[in-house]
């Protein structure tokens, strides 16, 4: 995948993190969470983190803020590989990168006030020169996520959850921050929350210049929020494009796939749903070669017409022929021949 790190405010290469795990019989074994992931976005731009469930994209994030020790590759964030950092360095490096969390409860502390909250990145970073000024910062910024500075002196447990999730944007706010993980913050909301939270961040995001890594599974959400989109499946992206490109032309059978399960408005339009066989694999013991081989319609297609080379696997218990490429070899992320903007990862190029 192409990088301009001149132009881009995160570039993250080879990224790795695994966890490990002790088994009774097999000793220490890990959960490969994320599994060489590469991509860069560019300032002031979303670039959105899709998948199912456990394919990696909370892990990707917190990597990159640290919140998690890697395993291997960098991430570079406005040139710095933020891993060498240290002490003072990494203290001010967290002052410009920050993250909204997915649940709007657990991430606030219920013993703060709501002005304690927002305020503790100000005493932390000590950004303020007094309380008093503090406070007042602390107003300013309830007031513009949409709350009231009376707020300030309530608790998280007074306010409804759409309410709290604008604390938490509050609280991401205050350090003045360059880049922000978005942790599929609409998650557990409300449809019509929803869109208020994401007209939120999208005004944020043009009055502050702000660079988010926007995570979530509602592929509807972010076809009307991100800038670029990047596909996960079992912590490798298989798939990346500008949003108008990828929602137009989605290439990888996992991107179609994941497509074919949004819900139309129209009733009386034919649902065309690409339904995959199997399950997903565990990341203790993912597949060799291509991790979506066991569930790919192309490798069982072009097995069955001859088209290459095949070899047998073993899906739930049942038989399955596949092309022996898929099986044996990891395919590259590289660009479609007639885009280079548009990247995927499949020994089917242009399928």
């Amino acid at each position: 995948m192409r990088q301009d790190t001149e132009k881009s405010l995160v570039a993250v290469d080879d990224l790795r993190t695994f966890f490990p795990v002790r088994g009774k019989w097999f000793g220490k074994r890990y959960v490969r969470a994320v599994d060489g992931v590469s991509m860069s976005i560019d300032r002031g731009k979303t670039l959105a983190l899709v998948g199912e469930s456990g394919s990696g994209k909370t892990t990707v994030g917190r990597t990159v803020l640290r919140l998690i020790p890697a395993t291997g590759g960098r991430v570079l964030f406005d040139g710095n590989d933020i891993f060498s950092l240290t002490g003072p360095d990494i203290r001010s490096l967290r002052r410009r990168m920050q993250i909204i969390f997915q649940d709007p409860v657990g991430s606030l502390n219920p013993r703060m006030t709501v002005g304690n909250i927002v305020g503790e990145p100000l005493k932390v970073h000590r950004l303020c020169d007094s309380r008093r000024d503090r406070r007042r910062r602390v107003g300013e910024l309830l007031r513009r996520v949409g709350l009231e500075p009376a707020h300030a002196r309530r608790y998280p447990h007074e306010f409804s959850g759409g309410q709290r999730q604008r604390i938490g944007i509050a609280r991401a706010l205050a350090s003045s921050p360059d880049f922000i993980v978005c942790d599929e913050p609409v998650s557990a909301l409300d449809v019509s929350i929803q869109a208020q939270i994401l007209n939120l961040l999208d005004d944020l995001q043009d009055e502050f210049n702000l660079t988010y890594l926007f995570i979530a599974h509602n592929l509807a959400v972010v076809e009307h929020f991100a800038d670029t989109v990047a596909v996960m499946y079992l912590g490798r992206i298989v798939e990346v494009a500008g949003r108008d490109d990828l929602y137009a032309n989605p290439c990888h059978p996992y991107t179609v796939s994941l497509f074919s399960a949004v819900p139309h408005p129209d009733p009386d339009r034919k649902a065309d749903r690409v339904r995959l066989k199997g399950e997903v694999p565990s990341p203790i013991d993912p597949p060799t070669g291509c991790h979506f081989h066991p569930r790919c319609p192309l490798t069982r297609k072009a097995a069955a017409n001859g088209e290459a080379e095949t070899c047998q696997i073993t899906v739930q218990g049942e038989a399955v022929t596949v092309v022996r490429k898929c099986v044996e070899q990891t395919p590259e992320l590289l660009p479609l021949p007639d885009n280079p903007d548009h990247c995927h990862a499949c020994h089917f190029r242009g399928t």
